[in-house]
């Protein structure tokens, strides 16, 4: 485990204040001080900045902050693995929204056949998932969102299409070929600002040289039920996984627009903190869920 200076820094960087962290150490502020620069005279970096009366955490200090946070929450974790063998099993992870819809439930009844007690499932967007990653506050993640991959562990678990829809009697529905000079005449719903389809539907206009200025209307909304029902009404079109609507699709209510650029399939990824000593059992779920 990792020594009391990197404890220390760790509540400097939360606190940005040397009184403030000696009062929640119950050491003295030199103390503090000496501390903070015997760890940055060791790995040769500057992690505080410090100019009366502001002081601020380096890029680098940041990145080891958060680095200090996964390492003391995978540590904790480990440690009452070992303590408590047969203690209540529980696990948290976060999902993004739209795979909270298909896939997150699988992992959910995949967890209770392991034997997991208490699962915690948190729905959120693609940023906030791999922020609570970061914060060590989820044990890993289902995202379907643009990631550093060198910064992650991650398992691909599929790749689901990723397709425009309208309503089954809207007016491009009846079109052989759409083309995204044909989506601009009507209403775009997307998702919210942080959420990875939102990403997605901007990389895909984007290559297509169409901004989502060039649309009448856009509707954002963070409901993929709102959106589902919005697209039923006949209000516009929308991108979504196919695994969203596809009870939709089935019943005739919703129609797969036939783009000229065809479909894209997206990677759906269970990710987790990188090395992370759990790293096996996360992979095992992950192939399970491509079973």
């Amino acid at each position: 485990m990792l020594d009391h200076r990197y404890q220390t820094f760790l509540v400097l960087a939360t606190t940005k204040s040397y009184t403030r962290t000696a009062q929640q150490l119950y050491i003295s502020q030199p103390a503090v001080s000496q501390q903070i620069k015997n760890l940055e005279s060791e790995l040769g970096l500057e992690l505080v900045h410090y100019e009366r009366p502001k002081l601020s955490i380096t890029a680098a200090g940041q990145e080891l902050a958060a680095f200090i946070q996964r390492v003391q929450v995978q540590a904790n974790k480990v440690v009452t693995t070992l303590q408590h063998p047969q203690k209540t099993r529980q696990v948290t992870f976060s999902t993004t929204l739209s795979l909270s819809e298909f896939l997150a439930p699988q992992l959910i009844t995949l967890l209770q056949r392991r034997d997991y007690h208490e699962i915690n499932c948190r729905v959120t967007n693609t940023q906030a998932a791999l922020r609570a990653l970061e914060a060590g506050t989820s044990d890993f993640a289902l995202i379907e969102g643009n990631f550093d991959k060198q910064r992650y562990g991650y398992e691909i678990v599929r790749q689901e299409p990723f397709v425009g829809v309208v309503a089954a009697d809207h007016p491009l529905a009846q079109q052989a070929v759409v083309s995204w000079a044909d989506l601009t005449a009507y209403p775009l719903i997307i998702r919210e600002v942080g959420s990875g389809s939102r990403e997605i539907l901007e990389n895909l206009a984007h290559a297509a040289n169409v901004t989502f200025a060039e649309f009448p209307q856009l509707v954002t909304v963070n409901n993929l039920a709102a959106i589902r029902e919005i697209l039923l009404r006949g209000s516009g079109v929308s991108f979504v996984y196919r695994s969203v609507v596809a009870d939709a699709l089935r019943a005739g209510q919703l129609k797969v627009l036939p783009l000229q650029a065809g479909r894209l399939r997206h990677d759906l990824d269970l990710v987790y903190p990188r090395d992370s000593y759990f790293a096996a059992a996360y992979q095992e779920w992950a192939s399970a869920l491509r079973e």
